[in-house]
């Protein structure tokens, strides 16, 4: 049985699907915490995990900030900010 409809929620309405999949979303994290608890992951696994989490930043538009490996060609027209000299 449904959690959306242990609350009474019409079968079938957005908000029972949004509750649905919230609690099974939740579940599912809570299980693989509770299994990782005392698991050291092997050298695999944490390519896996890693590549894993490639993907989803990239898909969600997630990207950490990376260094920029080369200048911006816009800068070369960017106004110049004017110094003082020393006198």
């Amino acid at each position: 049985m449904p959690p959306s409809r242990l609350l009474g929620l019409t079968e079938g309405s957005y908000e029972a699907y949004c509750l649905d999949q919230a609690i099974w979303y939740f579940g599912v994290t809570l299980e693989n915490e509770l299994e990782m608890v005392g698991h050291k992951p092997s050298k695999e696994e944490r390519k896996a995990q890693g590549a894993r989490e490639r993907v989803l930043e990239r898909v969600l538009g997630l990207k950490k900030e990376e260094t920029q490996k080369f200048m911006d060609p816009m800068l070369m027209f960017a106004p110049r900010e004017s110094k003082p000299q020393n006198p």
